[in-house]
């Protein structure tokens, strides 16, 4: 859950990775109109099925959501 509180919007692709201290899983991809909108998703640790998502575009977090982090 602290890992997850300290995504802010407007952080880069690659300080969340280094922070959470893993590679998340890709769960889609698209680019229109020259913006890359990815979500990926990081398994956590507390209730089964915990984890956490995120939305970036262009490498930037714009979203984030968790389920069941203690």
């Amino acid at each position: 859950m602290d890992k997850f509180l300290n995504m802010k919007e407007g952080m880069s692709y690659y300080q969340i990775e280094r922070d959470v201290g893993c590679a998340p899983t890709p769960l889609s991809s698209s680019e229109i109109a020259d913006i890359r909108t990815v979500m990926v998703s990081w398994n956590g640790s507390g209730s089964f099925g915990a984890n956490m998502n995120a939305t970036f575009q262009n490498g930037i977090l714009v979203g984030k959501a968790q389920f069941g982090l203690k």
